[in-house]
């Protein structure tokens, strides 16, 4: 019996101190057969070079000259071909040995789905405010229920990969990728994802300004049903915690530390708005 084939998708923009770490993972995961393109896009730095200097034959590069995640996604996906599950995963996330096997016997089926492996946090460089806010975003809605997103990582079946082709140019591709499946399409997957917050906590609310910015552009583009009760809530439909349940949940000074993120990324939100301005994808430097 062949073993399950695995397309992992990784954009990269300006990541070549963490891409030959990302790739060898990928390539090392047992029990499944994994093919790797690696989407360069608007890269100033050595990212393809570090990749192309791996000589691996399991390994494609693709250099655009334009930064975009979105476009890196769609670019990444037409290198599909009849792979049994097809990932898209961060550059700096890192997956631990069960995470693709269980990603494929996850997504088996003719039924569309959509899957990410468990999530673990590294907080081990993060300042302690940064601990904090994390500590209280562990009691969000859609962290506490299981969901997909925030994994770095999500992946579909070939039944559910013709829904991710018409992904727009939004900030939070894996928000679309997740909101075009419905509840009972999502899945959660053996293995986990390790993803670093920022180290700081200035970082910590440029990301949460993303989010938010993220979630704005999903109301605009997902179809009624599909769209987010808030933009502040990115791509979760769920009604907000209001400030007494933080408390009863966080304490004072885990909802503080709350606040101090939320309130300022909303600011930078507002302000891209009033000039017309467009929050751009980026990523955590503090990270890497």
């Amino acid at each position: 019996m062949s073993l399950p084939r695995v397309l992992v998708v990784v954009p990269a923009h300006d990541e070549e101190q963490v891409i030959a770490r990302c790739v060898g993972s990928l390539l090392a995961a047992p029990g499944v057969q994994t093919r790797v393109v690696v989407v360069a896009n608007g890269c100033t730095d050595g990212t393809a070079d570090r990749v192309r200097e791996l000589r691996e034959p399991r390994v494609t590069v693709v250099d655009l000259p334009t930064s975009g995640k979105a476009q890196a996604v769609r670019a990444g996906l037409a290198h599909a071909a009849d792979e049994d599950v097809v990932a898209v995963v961060d550059a700096d996330v890192v997956l631990d040995d069960a995470a693709l096997p269980g990603l494929a016997a996850a997504l088996a089926g003719t039924e569309p789905r959509v899957g990410a492996p468990a999530l673990e946090l590294d907080l081990s460089a993060s300042s302690w405010a940064v601990r904090r806010y994390y500590a209280a975003w562990l009691h969000e809605p859609h962290v506490r229920t299981g969901d997909i997103g925030a994994r770095g990582v999500y992946a579909v079946n070939p039944a559910g990969l013709p829904r991710l082709a018409d992904l727009p140019d939004v900030i939070a591709d894996d928000g679309w990728a997740r909101a075009v499946f419905a509840p009972h399409e999502r899945v959660v997957s053996a293995g986990t994802s390790t993803v670093r917050p920022p180290r700081t906590l200035g970082a910590q609310v440029r990301r949460r300004a993303r989010i938010i910015a993220g979630g704005r552009e999903l109301a605009r583009v997902l179809p009624p049903d599909r769209r987010p009760a808030s933009p502040t809530q990115g791509a979760f439909p769920r009604a907000p915690r209001t400030w007494r349940s933080r408390l009863a949940d966080d304490g004072l000074v885990g909802t503080v530390v709350w606040y101090a993120v939320e309130l300022p990324a909303r600011a930078i939100d507002r302000r891209h708005r009033r000039r017309g301005s467009a929050t751009p994808w980026g990523r955590d430097s503090t990270t890497r």
